[in-house]
């Protein structure tokens, strides 16, 4: 049915807007010749555009316009420092505090997110994918977890830059762009840890990725230091194009990445210059901004910096207005020891931190101290002496306490060679400091580490943009075995302690050579009391190590409130690092010496230096070597459960294992295998997985190498990492495949057992999987550290015993698909048929078959639990038996002894009546009868001497004759049937004469 109601109320609504239009049309003003602007259109099919002139929206309408005029090429653009004036179509100068890349874009003062920039997170980690594998059994795919936020993470803006934050998310940094001409983009960043997944990719109009040779090579940008500005430039063809930086962590918690500024190239023309930011300034016809200096300033648009009162006033580096001076405090000055004279005593000078920015006129300000003279000097450190008025270290074989000159090791000794720093009187030989700035720029002035005698401590400074950074270089560490032993070569212990107001950072940092890149052992945030860190160390190559502070990073309400970061400092007090090729030495050890040159030789692999004489002992059975000290029985550490050692170096699995009172034989398992993780897919369809590749037995490593970085031809190659258990991510492309972020997840094996209680870690038992037959676990740990996992990495290798299969598998657990569910155990499950204890004579059952001709079968049946190997014990064995089995037999001798119990029964009852009726008929016959002279009977019972053998069948029957006497003649029997009573009776008569 037409609604007319309805149809009449919109055709009202509709003419009443052609009013309104009409009558707001009509009420602007006509167009005049300068109330027009020049626009170019979109290029044409030749290449080329044409300029129209456009009114300002809603001043005027209609008018006479300029005609179109045929503009410039669409590749056109201006040189830096002009812009396109479109009325002539000409290039023009840019004024004075402004700039232009001409036919480019800058971005290098991130407030906010610039147009044209757009930030996509998703949620990808493996950790929110587990959830959904276990509802949905699904095992690739892309996951959205309701339970989990993505804010506060991701690309951020922070001071000015953008910088990536940590988190499970794969977070992307999108920018569009249409470049008129081939150009390039350019962008400045820190990438300071390997464990963040950081990736540039570049796309076209189609939204595919380009991937020619030039854009493989910068697709995964080179790792930094924290303090180091690295610079890529990718050069990009015409056209529409996305460019994209993809983060995400990869394991554990990293530091962040930062971009500090974005420059793209090849773009269409400027048509006005950029108003230099505040702190910066320019002269005309200028392409860059230059940054105002210390002691002045510039507000937005400035052609030159202003001068603060130097005074009354200061400023840091690109400044956008000068500070008052604060009054001098005790932070603001540092004590500089003199050299020791030959008393022994020194000077100890004051000096103002440079650059001074505080006042020492004002009041309440503290004045510079006056300088002590005739100071006593504090000992030399250990394996140092002290020499020209500082502390040298011992040539080598000498040794010292720091207390006096050094001496010569005795015979048979070796000096134990270390690095231990206690005083801090001055810098230590083999330590460096250095300052930079944010920006990567070096430090003026004073900013440091200053050595104040009981401790090394940061410079006072009030600037809070720059990394304050001690450096111990360690040329090597002494080993007795190969690069894969299973105990330490080195220990590195430091007593530390930080001041801060905020969120300051102190960062321990290891550089091993053959790695070549920064890896943070421990950080700290904030205020953290005085503390003791010790840290192994496991290659035995030359290494650097670095101790690194950051000042808080203030907001602006921070500064508001007049907070000071000079009141930030991390102080050193204690720095020990053992067992090192070089350094001071201060004591000897005893050695096994040569014969002939009488020097010192190293214990052969495996053996220990005896106490009392020197020479050399191997370790014993089921022990391995302490390589970072092999002095004494002590030096020779246990095996793990069930290992066994080889040669006094490592604890070893042998494949032939014996525990529980089970036998297990891993021997067909033997070799390298590969455990791949569910594939994490982005929007865009760029993926990654892990590898796992495990090295079972033992015979032969697993290795896991880097490919990423050889993309680039600037970085130094990366070794292949050897390791029992390693863990590698791999990139798939469609040209390639790319390995990155290498990581040894079992380096030493722990031991071995059917448990998940091991001595230096108990496993959760809801951490693995519930199997219905045996299982055996093989615990790993790795020497990699992590800020992440206190106690470092393990692996743990199930094998899961599967009697019926016919094929061994490896895998990662349902309940981790990825290998971990925290990022510090790893699992990895082999389920084999091999896995299963060898069956023993224990686990047979025998059974016994029917007996078939007087021979019967014996089978001899295993457990389901276990597998034969090597004798089998199945065979079937025949014995001989009767036809009537054992079960019949039994039936029969039951039966028949139930039968003649039962007929012994009725035998013993009919007797015992015979007796009674026997009684009973003499007791009847003595007392009827009437001529018997025989006396009554005084008992129907028989007396004890009766004799009761007499059968029923024979009872006597006197019978007396008339005048007769009944005792006169022999009496004969005369049996004679009766039917009376049915007894058989005997007459007896007296025999004839």
């Amino acid at each position: 049915m037409v609604c007319w109601s309805c149809m009449i109320k919109r055709g009202f609504i509709f003419i009443s807007l052609v009013y309104f239009c009409n009558w707001f049309a009509f009420s602007l003003r006509e167009c005049q010749q300068g109330d027009f602007h020049f626009e170019y259109t979109e290029c044409d099919k030749f290449g080329g555009r044409w300029r129209v002139a456009v009114p300002d929206v809603g001043t005027c309408t209609g008018g006479k316009p300029p005609a179109p005029v045929r503009g410039r090429d669409c590749s056109f653009s201006c040189p830096p420092g002009t812009f396109l004036h479109l009325q002539s179509q000409n290039c023009q100068s840019c004024p004075a505090g402004t700039y232009s890349l001409g036919g480019g874009i800058r971005y290098d003062d991130f407030l906010n997110l610039p147009k044209g920039f757009r930030i996509v997170n998703e949620i990808s980690s493996a950790v929110s994918i587990q959830t959904s594998l276990i509802d949905s059994n699904d095992k690739v795919g892309n996951f959205d977890d309701p339970s989990f936020s993505c804010n506060g993470t991701g690309w951020q803006i922070r001071g000015g830059t953008l910088t990536y934050i940590p988190s499970p998310c794969l977070s992307t940094l999108l920018y569009n762009v249409k470049l008129v001409r081939p150009g390039f983009v350019r962008y400045k960043y820190i990438y300071p840890d390997s464990g963040v997944f950081l990736s540039f990719h570049v796309q076209n109009e189609q939204c595919l990725n380009v991937n020619d040779n030039t854009l493989s090579k910068h697709t995964f940008p080179p790792t930094t230091t924290d303090t180091n500005w690295n610079e890529e430039e990718v050069s990009l063809s015409s056209g529409p194009i996305l460019l994209s930086w993809k983060a995400m962590v990869l394991h554990g918690q990293h530091r962040p990445i930062v971009i500090k500024s974005i420059e793209i190239r090849g773009v269409a023309y400027t048509q006005e210059c950029t108003l230099c930011p505040n702190g910066t300034f320019s002269v005309a016809n200028s392409g860059v901004c230059q940054p105002c200096q210390p002691g002045t300033y510039s507000n937005a648009g400035a052609s030159s910096c202003s001068q603060c009162d130097k005074l009354s006033e200061y400023s840091g580096p690109k400044a956008a207005k000068c500070q008052l001076r604060p009054p001098c405090t005790v932070r603001d000055y540092y004590a500089v020891h003199s050299a020791c004279d030959h008393d022994k005593k020194a000077t100890i000078n004051y000096r103002w931190s440079e650059p001074k920015i505080c006042r020492s006129d004002l009041a309440g300000a503290v004045q510079l101290p006056e300088s002590q003279l005739n100071v006593k000097c504090p000992p030399c450190n250990p394996g140092t002496f002290l020499r020209g008025g500082r502390c040298r270290i011992c040539p080598k074989n000498y040794f010292s306490s720091g207390n006096e000159e050094c001496q010569l090791c005795p015979a048979n000794t070796q000096p134990d060679y270390e690095y231990s720093f206690i005083w801090w009187n001055e810098l230590p030989e083999n330590v460096t400091s250095t300052c930079q700035t944010l920006e990567g720029n070096t430090c003026d002035g004073s900013e440091n580490w200053l050595p104040l005698g009981d401790r090394i401590s940061t410079s006072h400074s009030r600037r809070d943009d720059v990394y304050l950074s001690l450096i111990l270089e360690v040329a090597g560490f002494r080993s007795t075995a190969n690069n894969d032993a299973q105990t330490p070569v080195g220990m590195v212990t430091f007593v530390f302690q930080t001041q801060c107001i905020g969120d300051c950072a102190f960062f321990f940092v290891e550089i091993p050579q053959s790695v070549g890149r920064p890896t943070i052992i421990g950080d700290w945030n904030g205020t953290v009391s005085k503390r003791s860190f010790s840290y192994q160390v496991h290659r035995p190559e030359r290494t650097v190590f670095q101790w690194i502070f950051v000042r808080s990073q203030l907001s602006t309400e921070e500064r508001m409130q007049n907070r000071d970061v000079s009141f930030d400092e991390a102080s050193l007090y204690v720095i020990n690092v053992t067992n090192t090729i070089n350094g001071g030495a201060s004591r000897c050890l005893l050695c096994p010496v040569h014969q002939n040159t009488k020097e010192c030789l190293p214990c052969p692999p495996g053996h220990f230096i005896v106490n009392e004489s020197g020479s050399c002992a191997p370790c014993p059975a089921g022990t391995f070597l302490n390589t970072s000290n092999n002095v004494g029985p002590e030096a020779c550490i246990s095996c793990g459960p069930n290992l066994q050692s080889r040669q006094g170096v490592e604890c070893v699995a042998n494949c032939k294992l014996q525990f529980d009172d089970k036998q297990y034989d891993l021997s067909p398992l033997n070799g390298v295998y590969e455990a791949k993780s569910l594939e994490i897919f982005s929007r865009d369809g760029s993926r990654y997985f892990h590898l796992f590749n495990v090295s079972i037995c033992g015979a032969v490593k697993a290795t896991c190498k880097d490919t990423v970085d050889q993309l680039n031809p600037n970085s130094a190659p990366i070794p292949i990492l050897y390791s029992d258990v390693c863990k590698v991510t791999v990139l798939p492309r469609e040209a390639d495949t790319l390995f990155a972020n290498p990581l040894s997840i079992g380096d030493r094996l722990v031991g071995i057992s059917s448990s998940l209680r091991f001595d230096q870690l108990t496993i959760p038992e809801n951490v693995i999987e519930q199997w219905h037959f045996p299982q055996t676990f093989f615990l790993y740990k790795s020497f990699s550290v992590s800020r992440s996992c206190a106690n470092g990495y393990y692996a743990i290798l199930t094998f899961r015993c599967d009697p019926a299969s016919n094929s061994s598998k490896i895998s990662l657990p349902s309940t981790c698909p990825d290998g971990t569910c925290d990022g510090c155990l790893y699992q990895v499950v082999i389920t084999s048929r091999f896995a299963c204890p060898i069956c023993s004579a224990e686990d047979y059952k025998e059974i016994v078959g029917e007996c078939v001709h007087n021979l019967q079968t014996i089978h001899r049946i295993p457990a389901k639990h276990c597998i034969l190997i090597g004798q089998d014990h199945t065979e079937s064995t025949v014995v001989s038996c009767q036809s009537i089995s054992v079960q019949v037999q039994l039936i029969i001798a039951v039966a028949t002894a139930v039968i003649v119990f039962l007929f012994i029964t009725v035998l013993l009852i009919r007797k015992k009546n015979q007796k009674l009726q026997y009684k009973y008929m003499k007791l009847v016959q003595s007392a009827s009868g009437k001529d018997a002279e025989l006396p009554g009977a005084e008992s129907c019972a028989l007396t004890e001497d009766e004799d009761d053998t007499a059968s029923a069948s024979d009872r006597i029957l006197f019978v007396h004759g008339k005048g007769k006497s009944r005792t006169s003649g022999w009496l004969t029997l005369d049996r004679k049937s009766t039917t009376e009573n049915g007894y058989e009776s005997t007459a007896l008569t007296a025999a004839s004469d």
